[in-house]
């Protein structure tokens, strides 16, 4: 995004003014009050909100005194040179937000395509270059100074690294190598102090020494049983939660099936896997011996039936889709004829006029049981009539004679044709009414109910396609059921209609029959040669499984079988399974563990018979360890020793108090050092190129390397010499931070692209310095726009590139 165009309704001294911005850098140049800064801050304003009227805030609001309105726009050009307007104006918050693409209002929410992500603190951060933040270089200390261009790695990197030097200076309080008066390592030379103090008593007595020794002994057995306990328990707990979840994975077991996969399975190569795998397994079922098993009667019958009929029961294999097909269309006739006759019922049921015997009328029918054209067409004799009759009076003989004449016969001819028209007008006249159902219905009625007539009819004529349809499949299904049983691969008992699983568990069996009977028809001589060639087949048929299994990116011919399967399962099963997935979790692989519920219960019914031997034999060591510990105050009862020893066990408190404390912070600023480092270690790289091309440039390439190695910042001379950043000139620190600030912003530019500002940010360089700044400003801004104001009217630069403002208004 480039900033085009600056339009100030009122902001500040500026009131009704227009500015136009070069795409790829632009100073602007101005006396002090000129409104350089104004006009930046102009910019902010529009892009991230007005200042808040609270504290000193409001002294960045710059409402116009001249002027009741308060607001603006700018103008951006896209890279695709769309335009986009941002207009912001005085309002609730930060300002009444207004947003234009190419002249057209856009949702608000599109400012981030301006603005990405950032905030207005973000923008300042990386965007803006002013003697406020340039001098507050000069003010820093050593650690101060590597924090602050450490930072620009990162936005908000800042205020990280000071809470992670916070935590290391707090963690040091604590505890610090070679420290003395830190409290954790006070309370460790008070532990060894204590120590010896009760070794001093322990040692008074021998026999306190063996009951010690004795309870120590105890204390070991009693903590490795209570050890043995918790582990128990823990088993038992997850025992019974198996328990309680049994029946549920019973459920997702009986409805296991793999969840999900957008690939198909073509039935080409399900077909064909299904005879490979049928195949590999006869081949791995069959010996290569010749005690092979003789074929009962049953099946030599089989194989002699597939014999005399092989071409037919061959055709039927290949064909058995088509059976399939057939039941499916059945099916699917069957469904849609119930909903049909669900319609029709429907319709009787909000037309209690409408009768099964009712057909539609043709367009002479309804002519015929509609008047209202005859009365029209009959009115024309009267009218005649009535005007023969008025000549008849006014004009003299003969006329007035034929006059007459005329009026007496249109006269007549009214009144006949109405007489005829009362006669048509009597429903019961209509024998076509009465033969189509309608003679119980009044005119209006008969109109009115044509079109639920028409819609009946259609509904009977589809009852009557589908029920023809249904008819034509059930007897080509009857004519497949005759085949197969004269073919004997169905039984006369079976009277379900699914053939496809009689037929493929027929020709399973026969495929085995076949593969038996031809090994027992090979000779002692051939059984090696038998061998080999099953090898090469089973090899054969390894490799077309794989490539059927490996053109759906399968690793598994498991899994290949589960995504068939997942198939033809109903969503309902799907997601049972996936519920019952979910609500087992972790405890899914352990349940499957077990082949059956009474395994489980009698792992558990020994967990607990082991728990209960536990519990009694900790409780049996614990009265040993109570009474141990009384003989042992016997033997030395004293309160010096029991007051030393508790202030041990106090004194262990507050080692492990201390150390959490420590630990706990020493980790935290360690995590966000790393987090940091982690963050922009993407960035870094390239942004660390540009950095030492920028730094090089500003320096005269007296320094041409940046280094950063364990948290410390260096640069290298052009002579190879090395120079920590505090050993710098501040000039020259403030060229590196500026170098490392320009880099980030660059390297950022594919995620953010607003316009660099600059506030009169070098005017304590020299010429040369300031030279540098201008040259590395026209290198950036081939790809950075850059905006900058200075009260420095810069010679060097092309006076199209130079904006000047007039001085205070």
């Amino acid at each position: 995004m480039k900033l085009v165009k600056a339009k100030i309704y009122g902001f500040g001294k500026w009131v009704d003014q227009e500015f136009d911005f070069q795409q790829d850098y632009q100073v602007i140049f101005g006396s002090n009050e000129a409104g350089k800064t104004t006009l930046l801050n102009f910019i902010k304003s529009v892009l991230f909100g007005f200042a808040s009227a609270r504290g000193d805030n409001k002294y960045l609001q710059y409402k116009p005194k001249t002027s009741s309105q308060y607001g603006g726009e700018l103008v951006f050009k896209a890279d695709d040179n769309s335009s986009w307007t941002i207009r912001r104006v005085d309002g609730k918050g930060d300002g009444e937000l207004t947003l234009f693409h190419d002249e057209q209002q856009v949702p608000e929410s599109l400012l981030k395509e301006i603005i990405g992500s950032f905030t207005k603190d973000d923008f300042e951060h990386t965007h803006v270059f002013d003697d406020k933040n340039i001098f507050s270089i000069y003010g820093l200390d050593e650690n101060q100074l590597e924090t602050e261009i450490m930072s620009v790695g990162a936005v908000g990197s800042k205020e990280w690294l000071a809470t992670a030097d916070q935590m290391t200076t707090s963690a040091e309080n604590i505890y610090k190598r070679r420290g003395q008066k830190q409290p954790l390592i006070a309370k460790l030379k008070e532990r060894d102090d204590l120590i010896e103090q009760k070794s001093e008593f322990e040692n008074q007595q021998v026999a306190y020494q063996k009951v010690k020794n004795q309870a120590k002994q105890t204390q070991i057995e009693f903590d490795n049983n209570a050890e043995f306990l918790k582990q128990v328990s823990e088993q038992e707990n997850i025992l019974r939660n198996l328990d309680k979840k049994w029946e549920r994975f019973e459920e997702l077991e009986k409805n296991k099936q793999p969840v999900g996969n957008n690939a198909q399975i073509s039935n080409e190569d399900w077909e064909k896997f299904l005879t490979d795998n049928q195949e590999l397994s006869t081949l791995q079922e069959t010996t290569t011996t010749n005690r092979v098993t003789q074929l009962n009667n049953v099946e030599k019958q089989m194989l002699v039936n597939y014999r005399a009929n092989q071409r037919r029961m061959d055709y039927i294999r290949n064909q058995k889709f088509e059976l399939q097909n057939l039941q499916f269309h059945r099916d699917d006739m069957k469904s849609k004829l119930l909903k049909v006759d669900t319609q029709v019922d429907q319709l009787f049921q909000n037309n209690p006029q409408l009768s099964e015997d009712m057909r539609p009328l043709s367009s002479e029918e309804l002519d015929q049981i509609n008047p209202q054209q005859r009365v029209k067409t009959n009115s024309l004799p009267l009218l005649i009539c009535g005007i023969a009759a008025i000549l008849a009076v006014v004009t003299g003989n003969p006329l007035k004679v034929i006059f007459a004449i005329v009026a007496i016969g249109c006269g007549g001819w009214y009144f006949y044709q109405s007489r005829n028209l009362k006669s048509n007008q009597n429903l019961a006249n209509y024998d076509f009414l009465k033969q189509k159902g309608y003679q119980s219905l009044n005119r209006e009625n008969i109109v009115n109910i044509q079109s639920t007539v028409i819609q009946l009819a259609n509904y009977r004529s589809t009852q009557n396609s589908l029920s023809d349809g249904i008819k034509a499949i059930e007897v080509d299904l009857n004519k497949w059921h005759d085949i197969l049983l004269e073919l004997n691969i169905l039984d006369k008992s079976y009277k379900k209609d699914n053939y496809n699983e009689q037929i493929e568990k027929y020709f399973t069996r026969l495929d085995q029959i076949k593969a038996r009977a031809d090994l027992n028809e090979q000779s002692q001589s051939e059984t090696q040669e038998i061998t080999d060639n099953r090898n090469q087949r089973l090899q054969e048929i390894n490799a077309e499984i794989s490539q059927i299994v490996d053109k759906y990116q399968l690793v598994s011919v498991e899994r290949f079988v589960q995504m068939h399967t997942a198939q033809i399962k109903n969503q309902k099963v799907i997601n049972q399974i996936k519920q019952d997935k979910a609500f087992l979790g972790d405890d899914l692989k352990r349940l499957q563990q077990y082949s059956n519920h009474d395994e489980l219960i009698e792992d558990l019914q020994q967990v607990v018979t082991r728990k209960e031997a536990l519990t009694d034999k900790n409780n049996e060591l614990s009265r040993q360890i109570g009474s141990l510990k009384e003989q042992m105050q016997q033997v030395l009862d004293n309160t010096q020793y029991q007051r030393v020893v508790d202030q041990l066990a106090q004194n262990k408190i507050d080692i492990i108090e201390y150390y959490d404390e420590w630990l706990s912070k020493t980790l935290a600023s360690k995590w966000i050092r790393e987090m940091l480092n982690i963050a922009t270690e993407n960035r870094y790289p390239k942004m660390m190129q540009k950095a030492t091309q920028y730094f090089a440039l500003l320096t005269n390439n007296n320094y041409v390397k940046i280094d950063f190695h364990d948290n410390d910042i260096a640069v290298f001379s052009q002579s190879k010499n090395r120079f920590d950043v505090h050993e710098l000139s501040q000039a020259t620190t403030v060229q590196l931070y500026i170098s490392l600030r320009l880099a980030f912003v660059t390297e950022i530019a594919d995620l953010i692209k607003l316009p660099i500002l600059i506030d009169d940010a070098f005017v304590d360089f020299d010429i040369s310095r300031t030279e540098n700044v201008f040259e590395l400003i026209q290198r950036i801004a081939k790809d950075n726009q850059v905006i900058y104001v200075t009260a420095n009217e810069p010679s060097s630069l092309p006076q199209d590139h130079i904006l000047k403002l007039k001085g205070e208004a």
